[in-house]
C-alpha cells in the first residue's frame, strides 16, 4: 500500500511534466523533480509555474541534481515525462532511483515508451499514462496550458491493479483534472489512439513551420493530416482497436481543438534537438508493415523528410535510418519485428 502522502520523482518537467507534476503537487503529494541544469535552476526560483487561463500557479517542490539522486528520497513512483527519444539514455539511472518496488510512469507521447521502460525495470513495477492536454513553455518555464480535452488516462504494464496508481487518479481528480484508471490493454489502446492524432499534425507542422490551426485551416494540409489519421486508424484496426462510429470525423474535431501553436517537434527541429518521430509515425510504419496490404506512404513520406531534417541538424546518424524507409536491415540492426504488446 502506498504512504498517506506520496512521494513522486518527476523526471522531466517540460510542460507535459510540470502541469501532472504541478497538479500532484496542489493534490498533497511531496513531488522531487530532477531535470537539466538550466531546468532546476527555474524550479528552485521560481516552483513549478503553471498558468491556466488569466490565473498563474506556482507550486514549490523538491529538486535534485540527478536521476539517480532520487533513490535517497524512497518515491512511491517515479513519472517519466521527458520527450520519448531520450529514454535509453536515461533509463538505467531511472532503474536505479527507482530500486526494485518503485512504480515507474511513462507520461509520453508515443507508441511503445512503457515497453522500453519494461526493459529497465520488472514490468510489475511500470505503468502508462496517456495525456490529453497539450501546452508550451515560455522563456521562465511556465506551462501555458492551451486545451484540456479530459480524461486522462493511466494504466498498469501488466496488472489491472495497483494501489498507487489509484491514489494517482484520485489525487488528480480532487484538483479537478479528470482521470481515469483502465486495464492493461485498454492503456495500450488509448495509447496507440492518442499517437494517431499526435502523427496526424506534428510532422505536418514542423516541417512546414505551422501552427496547428494554420495547418488544419489549410486545405492542402488539412487533407494530408486527415490522410495520416486514417492511415494509422487502418493499423489500429488490423490490431483489433476499435474506436466506435465515425471515428475518422471525431478524430479531425479532436484536432480542431489544438489552437494557434507549435507542436513540441517544430520546436525540436528549430533548435537542433532529436525528435520523437520513431514513437510516433514511425512506430504506426513499423507495426503497419506486417499488413503488406496497406498504404502508409504518407506516413512514410513525413518521417523520411523529420529525419532528413534530423540527418541535417547532426542530431541523426545518417546510417540511423530504420529499415521501414530504407528497405534493408541496418547497421544498428532497425529491422525487427514490432515488439508492442497488442
Amino acid at each position: 500500500m502506498p504512504r498517506e502522502k506520496l512521494t513522486i520523482g518527476s523526471v522531466g518537467v517540460g510542460p507535459m511534466g510540470t502541469i501532472l507534476s504541478g497538479c500532484l503537487a496542489e493534490a498533497g503529494a511531496e513531488i522531487i523533480v530532477a531535470d537539466l541544469p538550466h531546468r532546476i535552476a527555474q524550479v528552485k526560483q521560481h516552483g513549478l509555474q503553471v498558468v491556466r487561463g488569466a490565473r498563474q500557479f506556482n507550486y514549490l517542490v523538491r529538486t535534485v541534481d540527478s536521476i539517480r539522486s532520487l533513490k535517497h528520497a524512497h518515491p512511491d513512483c517515479i513519472i517519466v515525462a521527458t520527450k520519448a527519444c531520450v529514454l535509453n539514455t536515461i533509463m538505467l539511472e531511472v532503474a536505479e532511483a527507482a530500486g526494485n518496488d518503485c512504480l515507474v510512469i511513462s507520461a509520453q507521447n508515443g507508441i511503445g515508451t512503457e515497453d522500453v521502460i519494461a526493459r529497465y525495470v520488472p514490468p510489475e513495477n511500470v505503468a502508462r499514462m496517456v495525456i490529453n492536454y497539450a501546452a508550451e513553455c515560455d522563456e521562465m518555464g511556465a506551462a501555458h496550458v492551451a486545451w484540456f480535452n479530459p480524461p486522462n488516462f493511466f494504466g498498469h504494464f501488466v496488472t489491472d491493479g495497483d494501489p498507487r496508481l489509484e491514489a494517482i487518479v484520485h489525487m488528480l481528480d480532487s484538483v479537478h483534472v479528470p482521470t481515469g484508471f483502465v486495464d492493461s490493454r485498454t492503456i495500450k489502446q488509448k495509447a496507440f489512439f492518442k499517437t494517431i492524432l499526435n502523427s496526424a499534425l506534428m510532422p505536418i507542422c514542423a516541417v512546414m513551420g505551422l501552427t496547428m490551426r494554420e495547418a488544419l485551416e489549410g486545405g492542402a494540409t488539412r487533407k494530408l493530416a486527415a490522410d495520416l489519421v486514417g492511415e494509422g486508424l487502418a493499423v489500429a484496426e488490423r490490431l483489433g482497436y476499435d474506436y466506435g462510429e465515425n471515428i475518422s470525423e471525431r478524430c479531425m474535431e479532436y484536432l480542431e481543438k489544438g489552437g494557434d501553436h507549435h507542436p513540441s517537434m517544430f520546436m525540436d527541429l528549430r533548435d537542433k534537438r532529436p525528435t520523437e518521430i520513431e514513437f510516433l509515425n514511425g512506430k504506426i510504419l513499423d507495426i503497419g508493415r506486417a499488413f503488406e496490404d496497406l498504404s502508409l506512404e504518407v506516413n512514410r513520406i513525413l518521417v523520411s523528410l523529420i529525419m532528413a531534417w534530423e540527418v541535417r541538424n547532426g542530431t541523426r546518424d545518417p546510417e540511423n535510418i530504420p529499415c521501414y524507409l530504407v528497405g534493408r536491415p541496418t547497421a544498428d540492426d532497425h529491422c525487427y519485428k514490432p515488439a508492442i504488446q497488442v
